[in-house]
C-alpha cells in the first residue's frame, strides 16, 4: 500500500540541520502513483506494470518518515516512539478501518455467502498489519487458486510498511545510541546502519524473486531495501543543491524510468528483485531533482523545464493528498464492480469505477483522515479548523479499539457460515441424495423431489475429502512417515495406492468405502498441484521440480511396498494453466512423464488404473447457483467432447500398455451438458467436486476398478 506518512508535519519539521522544505512535487509523484495503480487494477491490458506504483510509494515513504526519524534522532538524541506510532495510527487506521468494515457489509450484502469466510480472514489479516504474509501463502496455495480474489488484497503494502516501521525506529534509536559514542556520529551511524539493512535487503530480493517469486512479491524482507533507499536519498541528497539542467536531467529521467516499467513490466518477471531497480531509481531520481531548492515548489525555484513544476499544479498535488484513501477505496470498488458485471469492466465501466472511487476517496479524505489525522492547531488552507481530540497516547488505545472493531465485524459472517457448517458431517440417505447414481446405466437412480441440495452451496468449499482434514493432501515421501495416510480397512492385507494432485484426492472417500466393505487397505500419496509424472511443471518464472523429484521417490517406495493396484488420476493441463498459470511445454513432455513412472509399476506385475480427469467447469457452481437458484438447469457446463480423447493420462496409458482407463464423464455429463446438482446432489466445489458427490460414485468406482468381485 502507498505511504502516506505525516508528509506535511515532518516535512516542515526544524531540525538542527535546517529546514526541511515543503516539497509539493512529491505530492505530485505520489498523485502519479497512485494513477498508474489504479490504471492497472482497472485495464492492466493497457498498462501492465502499473504495480510498481507501489514501488514508487515505498521511496516516498523512506524518503519522508526515514530522513525525518534520523533528523528528530540527530537533534534529540532520540525518536518519540508514542509520538511517531500515534501519527501513524491517526493518519491510517481510521481510514482503513472504515474501508475495511464497509468491505464486510459489502460482502455481506452481495457476495454469496460461500465467500464470506476467506474474505473475512482477509479483513482480520488485513486490520493485523499482515495481509501480505496472508497472500504470500495464499497466492501459491493450490486451494486459493480458484477462489475469488479478495477485495482487500491491496492491503498487503501496508502491512509491508507497518512491519518495516515497527523496527526501523527502534532500529534508528538503537544506532542513536551507538553513534553518540563514535567519531561517525549519530547521522553517520545511522546512514552506515541503513547501508547495510538495504544491502542485506535488496540481496535477498534478488535471490528469493528467483527462487520463489510469488512469495517475494509480497515479503517484507524483499521490499525493506525500497524503503531503505528513499531513507538513503533523503539523507545524502536533500541538502545538495544541483544546477538546473543536472534537476532537469534528474527529473525527466527518472519519470522516463517509472514510465518504462510502468508500460513495459509484466507479472511474469521476477519482481521485485534486481527487475525493481528500475521504478525505484526512477523515483530517487526524481526527488534528487528538487532536493535543495530551499522553497516550496521547484517551480519557484527554478523553471518550467523542471518536471516537478507539471507535478506541483494544485489539480495534480490534490489529487496526491486524497492518494491514500483513493488507494484504499479503489480497490474494493473494482472488485465488487467486476462481480456486478460478471466480467472485467469495459473502458467506459472502468472509468465509472474510477470516478465512484474518486468520490469515495474524496469523502474519506475530507470527513476521516483529516478529521482525525491533525490536532487542534492544524489550519487548512480556505481556513477551516478541525478539532482535533486524538493525540499521540490515546491514538494507540484507538488504534487497539479500531482493530478490534474490525475483527469482531468480521467474525459475524465468518461465525454464521461456521455455524451452519455441522450439515456437511450430518448422514444422509442414499434414496434422497443418489447423487452420481442418477446417470447410473442402465439403471438411475431416482431422485426424490423437494429435497435441499447438499452440501449447501455456501458450505461447499468446506466439504473437502479426508486428506484435506489430516494433512495427507500435501504428501511429501520425504518426511511423512510410512505409517500415516492409511484408508479403508486397515487389517487388510491387500493393498491400494491412490497417487495424484488434488484431482486424485477426490477419490480417497469413496476408495476408503470400498476398502473398508471389501477388505482393501488404501494408501494416499497425493498432493495438492503435483501429478504423477517426472516432467516437472513450470510458470513463467519458475520451474517445480520439487514435485517431479518427490514422485521419483514415491515410486520407489510403492515399488517397496508392492501393493496389488496403484490408481493414478490428475488435473488437465488447461486446468493447470487456468487455475494456476502453471503448464509444461508440450501435452507430449508430460504424456512422457507419466509413461516414465507408470512404466516400472506395469514391469513390477502391480496393475496400473487411471482414472480420467472430471468436467472443467468454466464458472464458480456454488456462486452460480446461489445467485440463480437451484432449479433444474440452472448452471448448465457444456460437456467437451474431446475432454477424454486429450486426456494425457489417457494417452500415456496407451503408451505404455496394460494400463486400465476408467471413464465417469457418464456420471457427470448426459446430452452434452454437466449439471450443476446431480441427484440432489451438488457437484463442484471449484474445479474439484464436492466431497459428497464423490461419495456416491464409490460403487461405480468399485466396478470399473474390478474390486466389486
Amino acid at each position: 500500500m502507498p505511504p502516506w506518512p505525516d508528509c506535511v508535519e515532518m516535512a516542515n519539521a526544524r531540525t538542527s540541520g535546517g529546514l526541511h522544505p515543503h516539497r509539493l512535487d512529491i505530492q505530485g509523484l505520489r498523485a502519479l502513483a497512485v494513477g498508474l495503480v489504479v490504471a492497472y487494477h482497472l485495464r492492466p491490458d493497457l498498462l501492465p506494470g502499473g504495480f510498481v506504483g507501489v514501488d514508487v510509494f515505498f521511496v516516498i515513504s523512506g524518503f519522508l518518515i526515514i530522513g525525518s526519524l534520523v533528523r528528530e534522532a540527530s537533534t534529540y538524541g532520540r525518536i518519540d516512539l508514542t509520538a511517531f506510532y500515534g501519527r501513524r495510527i491517526r493518519r491510517l487506521l481510521p481510514a482503513s478501518t472504515a474501508v475495511l468494515l464497509a468491505t464486510v457489509g459489502a460482502t455481506v450484502v452481495l457476495i454469496p455467502s460461500g465467500r464470506w469466510q476467506p474474505i473475512a480472514i482477509d479483513v482480520v489479516m488485513s486490520a493485523l498489519q499482515v495481509q501480505n504474509w496472508n497472500q504470500a501463502f495464499g497466492s501459491v496455495s493450490y486451494e486459493s487458486a480458484t477462489a475469488m480474489v479478495s477485495p482487500v488484497q491491496h492491503f498487503w503494502s501496508l502491512a509491508v510498511e507497518e512491519q518495516f516501521y515497527i523496527f526501523a525506529p527502534l532500529l534508528l534509536t538503537a544506532a542513536a545510541l551507538f553513534g553518540v559514542r563514535t567519531r561517525l556520529g549519530i547521522r553517520g551511524f545511522c546512514i552506515l546502519v541503513l547501508v547495510l539493512v538495504t544491502g542485506l535487503s535488496f540481496g535477498h530480493s534478488v535471490h528469493f524473486s528467483v527462487v520463489s517469486h510469488d512469495i517475494a512479491y509480497f515479503a517484507s524482507s524483499t521490499r525493506v531495501w525500497e524503503l531503505g533507499l528513499g531513507g538513503l536519498t533523503a539523507l545524502c541528497f536533500v541538502k545538495r543543491r544541483f544546477g538546473l539542467v543536472s534537476r532537469a536531467i534528474f527529473g525527466w529521467l527518472g519519470l522516463l524510468m517509472i514510465a518504462l516499467a510502468a508500460l513495459f513490466y509484466t507479472t511474469a518477471l521476477a519482481f521485485p528483485g534486481y527487475v525493481a531497480l528500475l521504478p525505484v531509481l526512477g523515483a530517487v531520481l526524481f526527488l534528487v531533482s528538487g532536493a535543495g531548492v530551499g522553497s516550496e515548489s521547484p517551480v519557484a525555484a527554478g523553471s518550467r523545464l523542471l518536471p516537478g513544476s507539471l507535478l506541483s499544479t494544485r489539480p495534480v498535488r490534490y489529487l496526491g493528498d486524497i492518494s491514500y484513501s483513493l488507494y484504499l477505496w479503489h480497490w474494493p470498488i473494482v472488485v465488487f464492480g467486476v462481480h456486478f458485471l460478471g466480467r472485467r469492466p469495459g473502458l467506459m465501466e472502468s472509468g465509472v469505477l474510477a470516478l465512484v472511487s474518486l468520490a469515495f476517496a474524496v469523502i474519506s479524505y475530507r470527513w476521516i483522515e483529516q478529521r482525525f489525522r491533525h490536532g487542534t492547531t492544524w489550519k487548512p488552507e480556505g481556513g477551516r479548523r478541525y478539532r482535533g481530540s486524538v493525540q499521540y497516547g490515546p491514538a494507540i488505545g484507538l488504534g487497539a479499539v479500531l482493530v478490534m472493531v474490525t475483527c469482531l465485524a468480521a467474525a459475524a459472517p465468518w461465525g454464521v457460515v461456521e455455524a451452519r457448517t455441522a450439515s456437511l458431517t450430518a448422514e444422509t440417505s442414499s434414496v434422497d441424495y443418489p447423487g452420481a447414481l442418477a446417470f447410473g446405466v442402465p439403471r438411475p437412480a431416482p431422485v426424490p423431489a423437494d429435497r435441499p441440495v447438499i452440501p449447501d452451496p455456501a458450505l461447499a468449499t468446506r466439504d473437502v475429502p479426508l486428506t484435506f482434514k489430516d494433512g495427507c493432501g500435501t504428501f511429501n515421501p520425504s518426511t511423512t512417515p510410512d505409517e500415516n495416510c492409511f484408508y479403508g480397512d486397515l487389517s487388510a492385507s491387500r493393498t491400494i495406492v491412490i497417487v495424484g494432485d488434488s484431482h486424485a484426492s477426490q477419490y480417497v472417500d469413496p476408495m476408503a468405502a470400498i476398502g473398508s466393505r471389501n477388505g482393501w487397505k488404501i494408501k494416499a500419496m497425493v498432493r495438492n498441484g503435483c501429478p504423477f509424472t517426472s516432467a516437472p511443471p513450470a510458470s513463467q518464472t519458475t520451474v517445480f521440480t520439487n514435485c517431479s523429484e518427490q514422485n521419483k521417490i514415491s515410486l520407489r517406495k510403492i515399488l517397496e511396498m508392492a501393493p496389488s493396484q496403484v490408481v493414478i488420476s490428475a488435473m488437465q493441463p488447461e486446468g493447470y494453466r487456468r487455475e494456476l498459470n502453471w503448464g509444461w511445454k508440450s501435452d507430449e513432455q508430460l504424456v512422457a512423464g507419466y509413461s516414465e513412472l507408470m512404466r516400472p509399476l506395469v514391469a513390477a506385475g502391480i496393475k496400473v488404473s487411471v482414472i480420467l480427469d472430471t468436467p472443467l467447469p468454466p464458472f464458480s457452481a456454488p456462486d452460480c447457483l446461489q445467485q440463480k437458484g437451484l432449479e433444474v438447469g440452472a448452471c448448465m457446463i457444456p460437456e467437451d467432447p474431446g475432454s477424454v480423447a486429450r486426456d494425457p493420462l489417457r494417452l500415456a496409458a496407451e503408451m505404455t500398455g496394460k494400463v486400465e482407463m476408467v471413464d465417469l464423464h457418464a456420471f457427470f455429463c448426459r446430452a452434452g451438458q454437466c449439471p450443476s446438482v446431480i441427484g440432489n446432489v451438488l457437484v463442484y466445489r471449484d474445479n474439484h467436486i464436492t466431497n459428497t458427490f464423490a461419495r456416491t460414485l464409490a460403487s461405480p468406482l468399485e466396478k470399473a476398478l474390478g474390486l466389486d468381485q
